[in-house]
């Protein structure tokens, strides 16, 4: 690992990082960059692939996270690898989801250069666009984390709060913000041969073996950690078919959280598929057995089906949620089953590249105790 420092020049943060990423595209070592920009409106951020320096107006600190970028790599390299290199600004849980969507073969990372920036946390996206402070939300993220990063929680989306690790890791280069002085200068830490090879092309100081930043991420991971639990603790009680109709009560079976998960990569999706088609008389038929049947009909089903089918490589960027029309904060559900479904396997999505999906993997001495030894 080479590490190297930053500067920012007037307490410009988002200034010196955009200023780092025009130096990476305009060494002409990368055909291009996908990164966060601010739309026309200036009220949102969405990622854009930019090939030209001058268009470059990156906003990597927005604290939102309006769609997975891992997705958008899979719909760029499912069907054929990047021809050139092109440099993607990742945050934590999306190079995650972006390693289960090569397991999957939804990906290809030939050619894709990943780029992880510390993650600070995100907000909904409505939340973003009409935010409630004076201040802009970059502006208030910032302040807030320098200050109290615990004020932040009234605002950042519930996966934040409890993120397994908002540290990048299997990046080739890392934008390093925890454990340093950001308004002076930010850590460029790189990790492959081509990382190292692009951080050569650019202007920064030698840096230093940094026990602060060690000492940051620990103890950031630990918080993160002690909130986790106590939110798994808090959610332990949302059990049973009972307790799900319950939750799932104001779903309207419109498949949102569906659409806006980076690892849900089917091209039909049995719930979309005929197979819920029926006659008349079978939705009396089973009216008349129960007295009473809910429509839309099978939206439990639906989610019960989907967590059953792409649990193991969840890596709870709560998308789903945020997708939602009714705000059922699917979170409280999805975190603690990932967690215990992923404990089973002792399988951390994201975590190893070269690590198998437990599901596509046949092992004979697997779960003996459910099965005949």
């Amino acid at each position: 690992m080479v590490q190297k420092m930053l500067k920012v020049k007037d307490g410009d943060v988002s200034g010196a990082i955009n200023d780092f990423l025009r130096q990476l595209l305009s060494s002409q070592k990368l055909q291009a960059l996908i990164v966060p920009q601010a739309m026309p409106s200036q009220k949102t951020t969405f990622p854009v692939l930019v090939s030209d320096p001058h268009m470059l107006h990156a906003a990597p600190l927005a604290p939102l996270l309006a769609a997975s970028t891992a997705a958008l790599v899979s719909r760029m390299t499912k069907v054929q690898a990047a021809p050139h290199p092109i440099g993607v600004v990742m945050r934590s849980c999306e190079i995650r989801a972006l390693l289960e969507l090569v397991k999957l073969n939804q990906a290809k990372l030939e050619n894709i250069v990943i780029i992880g920036i510390d993650c600070l946390g995100t907000f909904p996206l409505n939340t973003y666009v009409e935010f409630p402070e004076k201040q802009k939300p970059t502006e208030y993220l910032l302040e807030q984390w320098k200050k109290n990063p615990d004020a932040l929680d009234k605002y950042l989306r519930s996966a934040c709060r409890v993120c397994k690790d908002p540290i990048p890791t299997n990046a080739d280069i890392v934008l390093g913000l925890y454990g340093t002085d950001i308004e002076k200068q930010i850590i460029v830490e790189a990790y492959s041969d081509v990382g190292k090879q692009l951080v050569e092309h650019v202007k920064l100081e030698e840096g230093k073996d940094s026990k602060e930043r060690q000492k940051a991420l620990q103890q950031v991971r630990e918080d993160k950690t002690k909130k986790r639990q106590q939110f798994l603790k808090e959610k332990a009680g949302i059990k049973g078919i009972e307790k799900l109709a319950e939750f799932f009560d104001r779903c309207v079976n419109c498949h949102n959280c569906r659409q806006a998960c980076p690892v849900c990569y089917c091209k039909e999706c049995l719930f979309d598929s005929s197979v819920f088609d029926a006659e008349a008389y079978k939705f009396l038929r089973r009216a008349e057995m129960k007295g009473m049947l809910k429509m839309p009909t099978d939206a439990l089903l639906f989610h019960v089906g989907r967590m059953n089918h792409m649990i193991l490589s969840c890596v709870q960027c709560g998308l789903c949620e945020q997708a939602c029309p009714n705000t059922i904060p699917l979170m409280d559900v999805f975190i603690p089953v990932a967690e215990q479904a992923q404990k089973e396997f002792s399988y951390t999505p994201g975590k190893d590249k070269d690590e198998k999906i437990p599901l596509i993997v046949y092992k004979e001495d697997e779960f003996l105790e459910v099965g005949e030894k």
